[in-house]
């Protein structure tokens, strides 16, 4: 396990040996998990949708497989 964290330190993560998404990295500072520590771009969103009702009920980001519910 590789421990990384961000320009400012508030934020850190746990990795297993993948380099960190360009996108995933503190909100503070905005910089990536590192070194180096690179602006943050934004994140690729991609809808997902329940299987059940056919509406879209979260996001999930291409590159870093963050997922959010959306709120409607």
């Amino acid at each position: 396990m590789i421990h990384r964290r961000c320009g400012c330190g508030k934020s850190e993560s746990w990795e297993s040996g993948m380099p960190p998404q360009d996108c995933d990295g503190c909100d503070d500072c905005g910089t990536t998990f590192g070194p180096p520590h690179k602006p943050r771009v934004p994140h690729d969103w991609e809808p997902r949708f329940n299987s059940k009702t056919g509406k879209q009920d979260r996001r999930k980001c291409r590159k870093c497989h963050t997922s959010e519910k959306v709120v409607v």
